[in-house]
């Protein structure tokens, strides 16, 4: 009786989520290979670093304490802020000239401005970020057109500095960014920028009222993106910047490789996630009060 209660269910089960059996590789490859590493990362987090890379299994809060009132590491994490919020400022205005020009082209022009947006994708991030060295080296090609039109006597030290991450990271972030901003500005009806025209509304005041407005979640969305992905960045911070400009993630990698305190390296993760936690669930909060309060 019992054997065939429990076939019946079985059998009940396999009726109902037979549309899950598709996802079973890709969720048992998703279980292996992130959901356990992350358990394995949390537990570490809160174990105790011994000498020559050993673990000692004991529960222990210092990792975090230390990495929370360290001034170093609070240095660290504001300079991080600091760099994001510089590549937020900047990615913004010129990502949503991108996306209004992609989105207000036709035709041709709309596929070859997609394609260039799109272009930089398909190149590798370490090779861009070689490429931006070389331009911005002191016998790059920038500051050899500047020596020979004047500008300058001497080369500038553009590479290695805070512009210069600021400048790979952008050229990094705005074309996701573009995206996002660009799905959102199709969704404009165009009746309303028509109608504001026929009642005699300029360009300008036709964008600032209308466009801008009902374009604002898609700004706080690729900005929100665009403010992680600088927080969090490794590649470009090592190749365009110095120590000082290095971020959390980098920090964390060193302690893991380099000094072998897994523990710490592991606790630097782990917080660097929560931080971003909270930033996705400030955006999940603002973006719909956003999205109806210029609903129309």
């Amino acid at each position: 009786m019992e054997e065939s209660t429990v076939l019946a269910t079985f059998k009940i089960l396999q009726k109902k989520y037979k549309y899950l059996l598709p996802a079973l590789p890709i969720l048992l490859f998703f279980l292996l290979f992130f959901v356990y590493p992350s358990i394995v990362m949390v537990k570490y987090s809160f174990n105790r670093s011994l000498m020559y890379g050993e673990i000692e299994a004991v529960f222990t809060m210092e990792n975090y304490i230390n990495f929370f009132t360290d001034p170093f590491y609070l240095k660290v994490l504001w300079r991080s802020m600091v760099l994001a919020f510089w590549v937020t400022v900047c990615t913004i205005p010129f990502g949503y000239i991108l996306a209004y020009g992609l989105w207000t082209s036709k035709g041709l022009w709309r596929k070859l401005l997609y394609f260039c947006i799109l272009l930089p994708l398909f190149t590798n991030l370490v090779v861009r970020l070689y490429g931006w060295r070389i331009l911005l080296s002191p016998m790059g090609p920038i500051n050899e057109i500047l020596r020979d039109i004047g500008v300058i006597d001497k080369s500038l030290s553009m590479i290695y500095t805070l512009p210069a991450v600021v400048i790979g990271l952008v050229s990094e972030c705005a074309p996701y960014f573009v995206l996002i901003l660009f799905s959102v500005l199709t969704l404009i009806n165009p009746r309303y920028i028509d109608a504001a025209l026929d009642l005699g509304a300029s360009r300008m005041k036709t964008f600032f009222k209308i466009i801008w407005p009902l374009s604002m979640p898609g700004v706080i969305s690729g900005g929100m993106l665009t403010f992680i992905w600088s927080f969090g960045a490794f590649a470009t911070p090592t190749i365009l910047g110095k120590p000082i400009h290095w971020t959390p993630a980098i920090h964390a990698e060193r302690q893991i490789l380099s000094i072998r305190d897994w523990p710490f390296g592991t606790a630097i993760g782990i917080s660097l996630v929560v931080i971003v936690l909270i930033v996705l669930f400030i955006q999940s909060r603002i973006v719909p009060k956003v999205h109806s309060q210029r609903k129309l």
